[in-house]
């Protein structure tokens, strides 16, 4: 059976912060098909740097970042609404400016009422409301991280990296790369707080990411893109308590490298971590207690597996190579090791996601 999903690309040069100015070849978002591994590309539609977004099939809406340190001649980057039909056809509705610059992640709440966007370079978060049919409404409302931390690159000052929201209740963390810190929200409907009784200090130079809990909500996962490692934490009623941090690199391994991705198997037993450096995929096995063992580490067959994703079946994973302009396809196998299967060339993919029900003529 055919599956759909799109991929967000990078279309012009931005300066990352790692220092390394990148320019991107991409036009904006790809709708694609994969049957039977095969990729192939359906629509397009334009949008300048496109570097993450998320899809709200209810209401047909795909919403993605403008990844800018300056977007409709204001400071900041881009928040854009696109509607798309069954036709696969998509059109852009609205945009605005985040208040806040190179928004690198966006994340839809449970509840629908809200988005969040994780605005890197200075660190802070950019809420805007959602109406009922998914039209995002301008009156946003910007929270600013503040700190530092041991790094003396990349860790100057607060950089927001994501939004995850808490399957059990309304708290949302966004880990902060800049200041090392799982930094809580609570919401209610539409509003949205700081709640600093709740933030995690995660280990110092470890520059948390991104994570996902798990299916019941007692566990969450965390990535480390400085610590080139996985933390694993118990949840417990809004309290977060670490368990163990495990490494996604050989032992051996004197190279340079960052983490980018995790994720967690559809059926709850195995977790991906990704290196860029490396450029490989770790496998984990994820135990009855929550805790990690390691199975292997997958090269990406590409360099720069910037983000990655899993077939909703389960039976596929997909990795963006986005400095070597590829998507490598990945069979993952019962005891949840990866076998290559193809590659199909593809300009700086940096976002892949996939819709969960939609299907296009």
């Amino acid at each position: 059976m055919k599956q759909y999903f799109c991929v967000g690309t990078y279309t012009e040069p931005i300066l990352f912060g790692t220092g390394e100015v990148f320019t991107g070849k991409g036009e904006g978002i790809y709708l694609c098909s994969f049957e039977n591994g095969k990729i192939q590309v359906i629509n397009s539609i334009s949008q300048r740097n496109p570097s993450f977004f998320c899809i709200d099939e209810k209401n047909q809406k795909i919403y993605t970042v403008n990844e800018m340190k300056e977007y409709l001649g204001e400071f900041g980057g881009g928040v854009t609404e696109i509607t798309y039909n069954l036709k696969g056809e998509m059109r852009e509705d609205k945009t605005y400016n985040t208040g806040g610059t190179d928004p690198c992640h966006i994340a839809l709440s449970p509840n629908g009422r809200f988005l969040s966007v994780s605005n890197f370079a200075n660190g802070s978060v950019s809420v805007f409301p959602v109406g009922d049919d998914g039209s995002v409404l301008p009156n946003k409302k910007v929270f600013n991280h503040e700190g530092d931390s041991i790094h003396p690159v990349r860790q100057k000052g607060p950089h927001a990296h994501s939004t995850v929201f808490s399957p059990s209740d309304n708290k949302m963390y966004v880990p902060d790369l800049g200041i090392d810190k799982l930094v809580c929200y609570s919401y209610n409907g539409m509003e949205v707080s700081s709640d600093p009784e709740s933030t995690i200090d995660t280990y110092k130079g470890s520059g948390p990411r991104f994570g996902e809990f798990s299916s019941d909500g007692k566990h969450f996962y965390l990535i480390n893109e400085i610590g080139s490692s996985v933390t694993h934490f118990l949840y417990d009623n809004g309290a977060m308590i670490t368990k163990e941090t495990v490494s996604t690199l050989p032992d051996d391994y004197t190279g340079e490298n960052i983490c980018s991705d995790l994720h967690i198997s559809p059926n709850g037993k195995y977790l991906y971590a990704s290196n860029r450096g490396h450029d490989s995929i770790c496998v984990f096995s994820i135990g009855d207690d929550g805790g990690l063992s390691f199975i292997e580490r997958q090269s990406c067959r590409g360099k720069t597996p910037r983000n990655f994703t899993i077939t909703p079946d389960g039976e596929y994973m997909l990795i963006g190579n986005q400095d070597t302009d590829t998507i490598a396809v990945f069979k993952i196998n019962t005891d949840g090791t990866l076998s290559f299967f193809d590659i199909t060339d593809f300009p700086t993919p940096v976002c892949i996601r996939f819709f969960k029900e939609t299907l296009f003529d």
